[in-house]
C-alpha cells in the first residue's frame, strides 16, 4: 500500500471580473436608490424648529403623530388601504393570469403557439421601438432638440450626426 501525498490545497483566485461588472450597477443603485432611502429615513427622525432650516431630534414622535393625529392619520391609513388593495389585485389577479398564460403557451400541441407568444411580447417590444424613435427624433440634425440645445450651450461643433443623415439641398 503506497501512501498518497497530502493534497495540496491551492487557493482559487477571486474572479475580479465579477466586481468589474457589478461595481457600476451597484454604484448607480446605491446613489439613486439606497442613499435617498436611508437619507429620508434619517430625516424622518427630526422635526423643524422655527422658520429656518433648524431641526431637532424627534425620535419616533413623527411616526406616532402620523398614525394617531388628524389630518395625518386619515391620509396615512387611506394610503395604506390603497396600497393593500393594489397588492391584493396584483397578487390574486395579475400573477395567476400571467402564470396561467405561461403554462398554456408551453403546452405541447398548442396550435399557433408562436403567434400567441409573439402577440404577448409585442407590448414589451413596442416600448423599446417607441423609445428608439423618440431618440431618433431628438438627435435629428434637421429638427431635433439636441443640436439646438448644444448650440445654446456653445458646444454645437461637437454635434456630429451619423453618416445615414443626408444633407438637404
Amino acid at each position: 500500500m503506497s501512501a498518497q501525498p497530502p493534497a495540496i490545497h491551492r487557493r482559487r483566485r477571486f474572479p475580479v471580473h465579477i466586481v468589474v461588472f457589478i461595481a457600476p450597477a451597484l454604484l448607480i443603485y446605491t446613489v439613486f436608490m439606497i442613499y435617498p432611502i436611508v437619507s429620508t429615513v434619517a430625516t424622518s427622525f427630526y422635526k423643524p424648529v422655527g422658520v429656518g432650516a433648524q431641526t431637532t431630534f424627534a425620535g419616533i414622535d413623527n411616526y406616532i403623530k402620523l398614525v394617531s393625529s388628524r389630518p395625518w392619520d386619515v391620509r396615512f391609513w387611506g394610503a395604506l388601504q390603497h396600497n393593500m388593495v393594489f397588492f391584493l389585485v396584483q397578487f390574486l389577479v395579475q400573477n395567476p393570469i400571467g402564470l396561467l398564460l405561461a403554462v398554456l403557451l408551453t403546452r405541447k400541441g398548442l396550435r399557433a403557439s408562436s403567434a400567441y407568444r409573439s402577440l404577448l411580447y409585442v407590448p414589451a417590444m413596442l416600448s423599446i421601438v417607441i423609445a428608439g424613435f423618440i431618440w431618433q427624433l431628438m438627435l435629428s440634425p434637421l429638427w431635433g432638440i439636441v443640436k439646438a440645445s448644444m448650440e445654446t450651450l456653445h458646444v454645437g461643433a461637437l454635434f456630429q450626426p451619423g453618416s445615414d443623415w443626408k444633407a438637404q439641398p
